[in-house]
């Protein structure tokens, strides 16, 4: 054997040696298999950043196409709106208003670099008008093409692509603005000829990057301008040529926005990640791309390094793979010469082995006590039931070990032991960790060969779990006879006992129903299908729980509440059947009364809204299960109201149930019909075959039903009662997660009813609208989460430049930025409305008003900023609240900021409710030092006799006035005259939105010179 066991240890000492050379091999297979998929990820990182990357420089360049053309736009409308009178006029030709409209049109496109020609044509193609002047031209070039644009849209202005003269190759493009006459029917069309250099100019604007191209086409595939342009420099030669590129056709041919793609240029054959981008309302694809071989050269890079940090990684790992086989054969030669020890150890370890088994087969606890007292061998299978470890007790007397009165009792037992030779069972009670353990001890002496005992052997047991079910039989026996009725059967069902609470329940003795089955209780109201869905119950889990109706021995049938319980044996075959009922009939009417208030109108005895909910959810799961729909209908009573206010709650009552008998007549027998609030009734539409849209016509038709019947008034305690009624429907299907959202999504499809009711007059039937849900959904989460923003420091405040002329820093205008955890900035006009209408814009204001006024307060000490203003916008809520003007003093007194740099910014709004009360707030936050400046002065109902009446300082030139200063003539004159009105009233005034020079020098000349706008800075942090 113990050959055998030395040619084992070799065997798996051969077998162990090639183990670490499978284990680097698996290692490095490992290391190969990571740096491969983290070289996959970081090559699709690559190219989702570079088309990421195209995507944004292709939404910035079409940005600046679509505002090159806007640009133009108003000045096209202004002389639209000139040419067109003269239209009307017959015979159009060189008489009357020719020479001053060529004129104009001269002098349009001598001031607009890129407009090469305007015309005027009429509808047939016969020119009428022409810039610069021409003679002997009697069709507007190129008609054929043009005329395909202007009739074939619905837009007022259209803008062409490129077209291609076929005499000179010269590329243009054509905007074409439908002039239209008095009475409405276009009757001409203005033409305006531009160079393609307008577009080619504004892509200039952009810079391209190394590997980077840019081109804009547009949807006839011709080229208009690209980044970089040729070495040549000569971009024209490029300009109309038409490209031939299956991707790019593709795209303009689908209806996509934007899309993305990698594939090699038509132009210098480079591959190249490509995003096409249209330009919004025009004939123009902006088209983006970056060289995949600049993009991926990180990657390269990368991919290189992780391959020579593997190669390294392999040699190390070889090289420690030699020196472990090296020190692996020094190792055997030391494992040889101790094996044979070894196998000697293990030998006397077995026999020791089998010692310990045997003994640790007994369960019971063996002692071995010596004639003097002394434990000379101690057992236990669980060591917990000792006093102390046996190793501590061998040698130890009993009298040390045990408590005094089981020592005392010990020696008792053991004189007659030795007295009488014979076995002596004797109990005895130990606490062992604070619990009371039961314990039988049997001892018996040891004989010596000689009729004398050498000392004695005791085996003790732990019968406490005996005890305690021999208790529990004791109190189960009491039990028996409780308050329940308790029937016991065998396995067969047959009685073998009833308890005194089973006679009081049934008026059956208990020797009337031992021997027979329980079978002589049943009252017949459960069927066959019930027993036996109880007993396979019963059988299956082991216990049956419910309800059941029985018979009393005197005929009366009652409810009781029943348990049926399998009692297994040891084999685990049911020996018994134990059955415990109460009466529960009482409980029953009770429950049924409960139920007829918890789920009934008392007012029509219709269902009420709870017992709605409910069965909307069992025809919800109906649905799921069979695949049918059912509908909701919301019925919301107009003038309701008003019939209890004028002819009392007694008749409201009564109209109330006459709707309701006139509802359950329409109603089918498994519909629902329900009460759900004073003046409001639900009714379930169930088990709809067809599709959902088949399932929404029968709605509907039910619902047109339901307004017929509400069409005759209603005739009760001699009135005549006219209600209307809107209904809102709600379609169920199958989708088990909105059962609980029916009634209020026909709630909200009520209240579309209600409003398309009130716009048009029509119709008084809506459906359940999910784009409003969604909205209204996702409006009421972002109202919870601005309501934590303040008190989570979300808000930030941000602060814009204002200047006076020529460049000094007056002041700033504070602005409010919620920088939304997961949102990022939350633009302030999604919040603040949101902020106004919930009331939040109380505590948010005071917050922003004292966050300026502590800046202030800080700036004092700061001379390059001691003098400067804070403009602070203040809602129409917190102006119009009560305490606004004592909230302002408060802050400036607790702040300590001059209130002289402080300047609320208010608008028209504001004074368009109580104008009065407007003027007094006003005054008396005047008298603290505070000035005032009225925003967005134009754009609502400006009223001069509020700005006489009013305590203002200043008046703020809307920006969307200041952005076409320069070229349109409508915008030019209202700022020149709000800048007049403002200089006659002796109010300062500053223009916000100014974004160039030109528009400051033109507000400068008309006498303006305080600003705001990106010119001057953006809005940013302190």
């Amino acid at each position: 054997m113990i050959e055998s066991d030395t040619q084992n240890s070799r065997q798996n000492r051969g077998f162990q040696r090639p183990r670490p050379l499978l284990m680097y091999l698996l290692a490095l297979l490992i290391l190969l298999v990571s740096a491969g998929l983290i070289g996959s990820n970081a090559y699709q990182r690559a190219h989702q950043a570079a088309f990421e990357r195209s995507q944004a420089r292709a939404d910035l360049a079409a940005a600046f196409v679509a505002n090159s053309f806007l640009s133009g736009q108003y000045g096209l409308r202004t002389i639209a709106a000139f040419v067109e009178p003269l239209i009307e006029a017959p015979d159009v030709g060189a008489q009357g208003g020719l020479e001053s409209i060529e004129r104009l049109l001269d002098e349009k496109v001598r001031d607009a670099g890129f407009i090469e020609a305007f015309f005027v044509a009429s509808l047939d193609g016969r020119l009428l008008y022409a810039s610069p002047s021409r003679t002997n031209v009697v069709q507007s070039p190129p008609w054929a093409f043009i005329e395909g644009f202007a009739f074939s849209r619905d837009e007022e202005s259209v803008v062409t692509p490129l077209h291609v003269d076929p005499a000179t190759g010269a590329p243009s493009i054509w905007r074409i603005h439908k002039l239209r006459s008095a009475s409405g029917p276009v009757n001409a069309l203005l033409l305006v000829k531009q160079s393609p250099d307008l577009l080619a100019r504004s892509v200039d604007r952009l810079s391209v990057s190394d590997g980077e191209s840019l081109a804009l086409i547009d949807e006839n595939m011709r080229l208009v301008a690209r980044l970089p342009a040729p070495l040549s420099g000569d971009r024209s030669g490029l300009t109309g040529t038409r490209i031939q590129e299956p991707h790019t056709r593709a795209f303009i041919d689908s209806a996509d926005a934007q899309g993305q793609v990698i594939t090699a240029s038509p132009v210098d054959d480079e591959e190249r990640f490509y995003t096409f981008r249209r330009v919004d309302g025009l004939p123009y694809v902006v088209v983006v791309g970056e060289k995949t071989a600049v993009a991926l050269q990180g990657w390269r890079q990368s991919v290189w390094i992780g391959s020579t940090g593997i190669l390294l990684s392999a040699l190390i790992g070889l090289f420690l793979l030699q020196q472990f086989y090296r020190r692996l054969r020094l190792e055997q030669s030391l494992v040889l010469e101790n094996e044979t020890q070894k196998k000697l150890q293990q030998e006397a370890q077995n026999n020791a082995a089998r010692l310990g088994a045997l003994v640790g087969s007994i369960p019971d606890m063996v002692f071995v006590i010596g004639q003097n007292g002394t434990f000379d061998f101690v057992h236990a299978v669980d060591e917990t039931q000792l006093l102390r470890p046996p190793e501590e007790m061998v040698g130890l007397n009993y009298h040390d070990v045990l408590p005094a009165e089981l020592a005392s009792r010990f020696d008792r037992v053991k004189e007659d032991v030795a007295n009488h030779r014979r076995l002596r069972n004797f109990d005895y009670q130990l606490f062992l960790d604070g619990e009371a353990r039961h314990f039988e001890a049997r001892v018996t002496p040891i004989p010596d060969g000689q009729e004398h005992s050498s000392g004695f052997l005791a085996l003790v047991q732990d019968i406490t779990d005996s005890k305690l079910q021999q208790a529990e039989m004791r109190i189960a026996s009491t039990a028996f006879e409780t308050h329940l009725g308790i029937v016991i059967t065998d396995d067969q069902g047959i009685i073998l006992r009833a308890n005194r609470a089973f006679t009081r329940i049934t008026g059956y003795e208990e020797h009337e129903v031992v021997g027979q089955s329980p079978r002589v209780l049943q009252s017949g109201v459960q069927d066959k299908a019930f027993y036996q869905q109880l007993w396979g119950r019963v059988n299956q889990t082991g216990s049956w729980e419910g309800e059941i109706w029985n018979r009393r021995k005197d005929g009366e049938v009652y409810a009781e509440w029943l348990t049926v319980t399998a009692v297994p044996g040891e084999s685990g075959a049911i020996l018994n059947y134990v059955g415990t009922f109460h009466d529960i009939t009482r409980r029953k009417e009770a429950e049924r009364q409960v139920h007829r208030l918890a789920f009934y109108d008392s007012l029509t005895g219709l269902a009420n809204r709870a017992l709605l909910e409910e069965r909307i959810a069992e025809v919800g799961r109906a649905n799921h299960r069979s695949g049918t729909h059912a509908a909701l209908l919301y019925l919301d009573i107009e003038q309701f109201r008003a019939v209890n206010d004028s002819r009392g709650y007694d008749v409201g009552d009564l109209v109330l149930k006459e709707l309701a008998a006139r509802l359950s007549m329409i109603m089918r027998e498994n519909d629902t019909l329900a009460r759900i609030g004073g003046d409001e009734f639900g009714v379930l539409l169930s088990s709809l075959e067809g599709t959902e849209e088949q399932s929404a016509r029968l709605a509907e038709v039910v619902a047109q039903k339901i307004l017929v019947a509400f069409a005759r008034p209603v005739e009760v305690a001699e009135h005549l009662v006219q209600v209307d009624v809107s209904i809102g429907i709600s379609i169920i299907g199958s989708v088990v997660d909105h059962y609980d959202q029916q009634l209020q999504r026909a709630e909200q499809a009520t209240q579309q009813a209600k409003e398309q009711t009130r716009h048009t007059g029509l119709n008084r039937i809506a459906f359940f609208n999910p784009e409003i849900q969604a909205k209204v959904v996702e409006h009421v989460f972002l109202e919870d989460q601005l309501r934590n923003a303040l008190k989570e420091n979300q808000f930030v405040l941000y602060f814009q430049p204002q200047v006076g002329y020529p460049d000094t820093r007056v002041g700033y205008e504070v602005l409010l930025r919620w920088q939304h955890p997961e949102r990022g900035l939350v633009s302030p006009a999604v919040f603040i409305p949101m902020a106004e209408k919930s009331r939040l814009i109380l505590p948010i204001g005071r917050w922003v008003l004292e966050q300026a006024c502590q800046t202030l307060a800080r700036w004092h000490n700061d001379p390059a900023r001691s003098d400067l203003q804070l403009a602070v916008n203040v809602s129409v809520v917190q102006f119009q609240s009560t305490g606004f003007t004592e909230q302002v003093a408060t802050i400036l007194r607790r702040t300590g900021a001059r209130p002289e740099l402080l300047k609320l910014e208010v608008t028209e709004s504001l004074l368009m409710d109580d104008p009065e009360r407007v003027a007094l707030v006003m005054s008396e936050i005047k008298e603290l030092g505070v000035r005032f400046s009225l925003d967005d002065f134009g754009t609502g109902y400006s009223s001069l006799s509020y700005l006489k009446r009013l305590s203002l300082d200043q008046i703020k030139i809307d920006q969307s006035f200041v952005r076409n200063v320069t070229s349109n003539p409508a915008s030019a004159a209202i700022v020149d005259s709000i800048i007049g009105l403002s200089q006659g009233l002796n109010l300062e005034v500053i223009a916000e939105g100014v974004e160039t020079e030109a528009q400051r020098d033109w507000l400068v000349a008309h006498g303006c010179d305080h600003f705001q706008g990106y010119l001057f800075g953006r809005p940013g942090p302190e």
